[in-house]
């Protein structure tokens, strides 16, 4: 059963103590935003016709689609328990999940055959589910749209994004997108680095103004011009 075939939903084999956590883990993000906050992001962009040397993580993995066996290797309920970031990071995956995301793709780790990584594609046809998530530009036909990585935190360290990344940006080919674009914070030098070792290169800034704890956002989206040394800086 393949992550194209089936809806994943959060509900299923969750009890209500886990959705009260994950409701006040969610809560707490929103009060950390306060009143006012700005946040910029890189939108970076793969193009499929240019070839890259695809990096190798430390362990050997597989990827495949997402089954909903995967979610409760990916997202232990006992994972840092006292670390709030942590607990914000899984609580918007399983929020993103129950909104109806779908065409996911797993890492698994070939040793243990334990998912090791998540993150999902989108392509055109899925703007509308897109613009409701809010954050991320309309697509282009030729465009798609790579999002909510996910590594667990034993898992962390090996590689394990860059390499996964760089096989499921490829997996946009099958609805015959010709670029492929994902998301990431301006301080997240870490991820920045796997996303430039995966093929992408920056080509947007995003910028965005959220207000009252986040209820009210503004976002902007800036288009780097061919030429401008931002498309060729290394982080």
């Amino acid at each position: 059963m393949t992550a194209e075939a089936v809806q994943l939903h959060v509900g299923e084999g969750a009890t209500a103590r886990s959705r009260l956590a994950q409701l006040r883990t969610r809560l707490a993000g929103r009060l950390n935003l306060g009143l006012y906050a700005k946040i910029t992001r890189y939108g970076l962009c793969r193009d499929l016709a240019l070839p890259i040397e695809k990096p190798n993580a430390k362990i050997a993995i597989l990827v495949r689609p997402l089954e909903n066996r995967d979610l409760s290797s990916l997202f232990r309920n006992d994972i840092a328990k006292n670390d709030l970031t942590e607990r914000l990071e899984v609580a918007w995956r399983l929020a993103f999940i129950d909104k109806g995301a779908r065409r996911g793709f797993v890492a698994i780790d070939s040793g243990s055959e334990t998912p090791c990584y998540v993150q999902w594609l989108f392509s055109s046809r899925d703007n509308d589910f897109i613009q409701k998530l809010g954050g991320f530009p309309a697509l282009e036909a030729h465009e798609a749209l790579l999002e909510n990585a996910y590594t667990p935190p034993s898992y962390r360290g090996l590689g394990i994004m860059s390499a996964a990344m760089a096989v499921i940006a490829e997996r946009a080919t099958e609805f015959r997108a010709r670029q492929v674009l994902t998301f990431v914070g301006e301080q997240n030098i870490a991820s920045l680095k796997g996303c430039q070792r995966a093929g992408f290169h920056p080509h947007i800034l995003h910028y965005r103004n959220s207000f009252c704890f986040g209820t009210i956002r503004r976002d902007r989206f800036e288009k780097l011009p061919d030429g401008d040394p931002r498309r060729t800086a290394k982080f």
